[in-house]
């Protein structure tokens, strides 16, 4: 049986790592492992060739998080649908909702382990994909793109939108998949793992990996918290040492050993195991750990390989970027091509998300001009556009992270929109920390501020979207990268620093006032 360790994908791991490294110091059950004084631990378990070593190794339950991303939708309705609004007037009918996400984190120690897997079996994937020729159609989690990253992905795309249209009508067609990571079925899972490592069954060590990310279990941090009352904010303040959530639980309760508190998380019901389906059937991965990007790449290889191929074929172009499709073809073929696409991706036991599909048409409008129709709309409201009522339907496309209106490329508005809230978030607490009763210092830290939240910091969002606004720009290794070329974006962005030292100055102001009335 195959194994997937070799010294040359050992010393790449490693490197890869290495490059990387930050202590890791999130809650979960098992100290923190340092890679770099203690990789030889790693290494032991997976240089076995019998495979032994890792199927021996009991992988500890994942400690889960719920991530909560705050987004700001336009709600369309039938009120609204039809007014003839500016940009402006528009900004009412926006309602904020939060968008929960549920994130597993493996062991410290697992992590790294799960990390080398991901590492070696990633690296058979795009050998895999390569020879099959359909290596260009997959964009996320990939190693091998020549640090590519969104910016490019989503010119080459919107680049392809504008060679179509061109010839011709153009439809791109977006597709979003349900709740993939919690519908990714362990049988097809297993079979499609076989397939790339070339094997008719895993090797053991594959197995036991493969068994713990499918019949895994997990424990909820917040419920670990509340059910031994413990105050990880007020045992920070005071300084308090600790490595592991197992630390947290006074000795009293259980003992002072690993195993004693261990079993009494299990004994309370503090961990939960990953049951089968309503109709009986087993799926679902964590989501968070290492392997499950590339568990969620190698899951569709087959349905990735043969859109890929139709593509070829009919003249149309197939993208997928995790859990997102996207489908860019003659206007003519789209309706077909989507029932094709519904159809099929059945096969995986994964459904395709409704609301979230799009359907947007590029053509000439009454002025000559390219844009974006919104022909899922039309469809569903059966209009006729004419020259009086083609404005309302515009709609631009909206992928990874940016927007093309047919013209000109743009920053999503939610992304913006969060941006903001996040930055006037950040000024309203530093002001506190400054103003507030228990504040040691009267200094605003502003070089903070201007470091995450405007164009003065390297590695911060504006940072990101000034690059991609460029021609061409150097990424973190200084390598050099096309960007989108964009006056648009640099339009978007130009008021940003001056919006910020407004922001502060109002809310300094505001604080001050209310201190003084106090």
């Amino acid at each position: 049986m195959m194994t997937l360790f070799s010294i040359d994908i050992w010393n790449k791991f490693v490197k890869k790592v290495e490059e990387e490294f930050k202590l890791k110091t999130y809650p979960h059950f098992d100290p923190f492992f340092n890679f770099k004084k203690d990789k030889s631990r790693i290494k032991l378990l997976v240089s076995d060739t019998t495979g032994q070593n890792v199927a021996k190794h009991s992988f500890l339950p994942f400690v889960k998080i719920i991530v909560k991303t705050a987004r700001f939708r336009y709600q369309e309705s039938d009120t609204n649908r039809d007014l003839d609004l500016t940009a402006k007037e528009r900004e009412k009918f926006y309602e904020s909702d939060t968008k929960k996400r549920p994130i597993a984190f493996a062991s410290h120690f697992d992590t790294y382990l799960y990390g080398f897997y991901s590492y070696a079996l990633n690296e058979k994937y795009q050998a895999y994909i390569k020879d099959h020729n359909f290596a260009d159609c997959v964009l996320a989690y990939r190693t091998d793109l020549n640090g590519k990253s969104n910016i490019q992905f989503a010119k080459e795309t919107f680049d392809k939108v504008k060679k179509m249209y061109l010839t011709g009508h153009c439809t791109v067609i977006a597709l979003d998949i349900k709740g993939y990571f919690d519908s990714i079925n362990h049988y097809i899972l297993k079979e499609k793992w076989c397939k790339v490592i070339e094997e008719d069954e895993l090797p053991i060590d594959q197995y036991k990996v493969f068994k713990s990310l499918t019949n895994y279990s997990y424990s909820n941090k917040d419920s670990i918290l509340k059910h031994f009352k413990i105050n990880l904010k007020k045992k920070k303040r005071r300084g308090e040492y600790w490595q592991s959530l197992l630390d947290l639980i006074p000795d009293n309760i259980a003992g002072k050993d690993f195993k004693s508190k261990f079993n009494l998380i299990r004994k309370r019901k503090l961990i939960v195991e990953n049951k089968p389906k309503k109709d009986g059937s087993f799926a679902g991965i964590p989501q968070g750990s290492s392997m499950s990007a590339t568990l969620a790449n190698l899951y569709l290889i087959d349905f990735d390989e043969y859109l890929n191929k139709l593509g070829q074929d009919k003249g149309f172009i197939y993208r997928r970027y995790c859990d997102d499709l996207l489908i860019i073809c003659p206007s003519d073929q789209a309706d077909k091509l989507e029932k094709i696409v519904k159809d099929k991706i059945v096969e995986y036991k994964v459904e395709i998300q409704p609301k979230k599909t799009e359907k947007i048409e590029f053509k000439e409008n009454s002025k000559s001009v390219i844009r974006g129709i919104n022909r899922k709309r039309i469809e569903k409201e059966k209009v006729v556009i004419v020259p009086e009522n083609e404005d309302k339907y515009y709609k631009s496309l909206q992928y990874l992270g940016f927007e093309f209106n047919g013209q000109v490329i743009t920053i999503r508005a939610s992304s913006l929109s969060r941006y903001f809230r996040k930055m006037k978030g950040r000024i309203t607490k530093t002001v506190m920390m400054a103003r507030g009763k228990k504040s040691k210092s009267d200094t605003i830290f502003r070089k903070q501020l201007y470091h995450k939240y405007t164009h003065l910091g390297k590695t911060n969002f504006l940072s990101y979207a000034y690059k991609a606004s460029r021609k061409t720009y150097k990424n973190s290794k200084g390598v050099s990268k096309e960007g989108m070329d964009s006056k648009a974006i640099r339009r978007q962005l130009k008021a940003h620093f001056a919006i910020l030292k407004k922001e502060l100055k109002l809310t300094d102001e505001q604080i001050g006032k209310k201190n003084l009335r106090l």
